[in-house]
């Protein structure tokens, strides 16, 4: 158990090993006697042989799950606490931890169009200015900008503010187990709220809004003196009260992805997305997991695979994410839906990401591409482009990992110079070159035609296939 008793949620006074949170878990699905046997195995010393430990995407169902309200999702979250207490995590985590210079931020703006620059940079001038009220940016929201050159958001616009250095308001920390380094992160946030003179955020993930309303003020004791909304709550307002017209419905079957993070504030981020789907015009489909039962995208299905023994393993942390993504978009495909609305940036791109991959025919769209659409705007592609541009920042790190050896040493993840929040390291030599090469070979003839694109989507579902008969066979299907 972790140490420091301060961060202790699972109540183990209350928890009579029923094994309901695995058996109603929808990546588990145990049956009751195996849930029990892989609970207690959660309790024990041998943690990181439960399937819990090692299938965990994250998606904090089973604490809804939970009959007695004893917390299991914070059993697992302390687990890989101890589990980077004792190992660290391995190296190419480094890819989500923004005081790392090989973080995707740094990475991705080499590759970003002067417009996408303008804004993040905006938003992290703005981190120093005197503001009443803000729209929130700067973590997931910061790997796809171009979501924010929407006119829909012109009024906010100059309210824009935000870094990766901010940490996403400690949500992937706290997911990783970090607890202590997601308390570090409450004292940043307070400090810099305060100083800013924050009154009320409009956070563009809903993550962030869970976090700051939520999870920060009721496990780390975070006191914050201002009102939190989201981005999607703030354009269905301006919909309902006729400030943001439409000049025509859509004609789509609309679909909906429900992010982990949504089950969070009362669920009310799921009604509100579907609700600005259905003002929009379009016909909404329900896959089989929905709302409070959803299924993870996929990428936070990389979490546990960085804790346990196989953690160093680079391959079997991109296989369970591709896994878990598949699973996701075959659920998607299933509905017949001809879009998939993901209103949060991490789920949006990589939802596009294992669209490319495995060749699927759908649209991802984000609430704000969606409405767009309404008033004549035809959205981009950029979804699909950012992400074949993240695979070259990811390969760049894998490159890394490859040819050094000292590289592939596991870190503790730390918080960095807080006093520059506002500011990512700068790559280190080398690294801005890869990418660019990266880059260039996967947006290039070599990869962009018929053949290679059809070899990749057969080499996908091939791996994707056989790596899902192993988790079946752990799983006892």
């Amino acid at each position: 158990m972790t140490k420091d008793s301060t961060y202790r949620w699972f109540r183990d006074d209350l928890c009579d090993r029923c094994g309901k949170c695995l058996t109603d878990c929808p990546v588990l699905m145990l049956p009751e006697a195996r849930a029990k046997k892989e609970f207690a195995a959660l309790l024990e010393s041998e943690y990181t042989q439960s399937l819990a430990f090692r299938y965990c995407t994250t998606c904090n169902i089973c604490d809804q799950i939970c009959p007695q309200n004893v917390n299991p999702y914070e059993l697992i979250l302390e687990r890989f606490d101890a589990d980077k207490t004792k190992n660290g995590l391995p190296s190419f985590a480094k890819l989500v931890f923004p005081s790392e210079p090989e973080n995707i931020w740094s990475g991705l703006r080499i590759l970003m169009d002067k417009d996408e620059l303008a804004i993040v940079e905006t938003g992290e001038l703005n981190l120093s200015e005197k503001r009443s009220e803000i729209l929130l940016t700067g973590f997931y929201t910061n790997i796809v900008p171009f979501l924010l050159k929407s006119e829909v958001l012109d009024d906010l616009r100059p309210a824009i503010t935000g870094s990766p250095m901010m940490w996403g308001c400690g949500g992937d920390s706290n997911k990783l187990g970090a607890v202590a380094l997601t308390g570090e992160i409450v004292k940043l946030l307070e400090r810099k709220f305060s100083e800013m003179g924050v009154k009320k955020v409009i956070c563009s993930m809903e993550a962030e809004a869970a976090m700051l309303a939520e999870v920060l003020p009721e496990r780390y004791g975070a006191k914050f003196d201002f009102e939190v909304t989201t981005l999607d709550e703030w354009l269905l307002d301006r919909m309902k009260n006729g400030k943001l017209k439409m000049d025509k419905t859509l004609s789509l079957k609309v679909t909906v992805h429900d992010n982990c993070m949504s089950r969070y504030l009362g669920g009310r981020p799921q009604e509100v997305v579907r609700e600005i789907v259905q003002r929009t015009g379009c016909e909404l489909v329900e896959m089989e997991h929905n709302r409070d039962k959803a299924l993870c995208c996929g990428w936070a299905a990389t979490i546990s695979a960085l804790h346990g023994p196989k953690s160093n393993n680079p391959l079997n942390t991109t296989m369970y994410m591709l896994y878990s993504l598949d699973r996701r978009m075959r659920e998607a495909l299933d509905t017949g839906a001809d879009v998939i609305v993901a209103s949060c940036p991490a789920c949006y791109i990589f939802l596009n990401l294992i669209k490319e991959l495995i060749g699927a025919d759908i649209q991802i769209r984000h609430p704000l591409e969606l409405i767009g659409m309404t008033r004549g705007k035809t959205p981009s592609n950029m979804g699909g482009r950012r992400s074949w541009e993240m695979l070259a920042v990811a390969a760049n790190l894998m490159h890394k990992w490859v040819a050094s050896k000292s590289f592939r040493k596991r870190f503790m993840p730390q918080l960095g110079d807080v006093k520059e929040s506002g500011k990512l390291p700068a790559l280190l030599l080398g690294d801005a070159a890869r990418i660019r090469k990266y880059a260039k070979v996967l947006s290039g003839p070599l990869v962009n035609n018929r053949l290679s694109r059809r070899s990749i989507i057969v080499a996908t579902k091939t791996a994707i296939a056989l790596y899902g008969k192993r988790v079946a066979g752990d799983l006892g299907r």
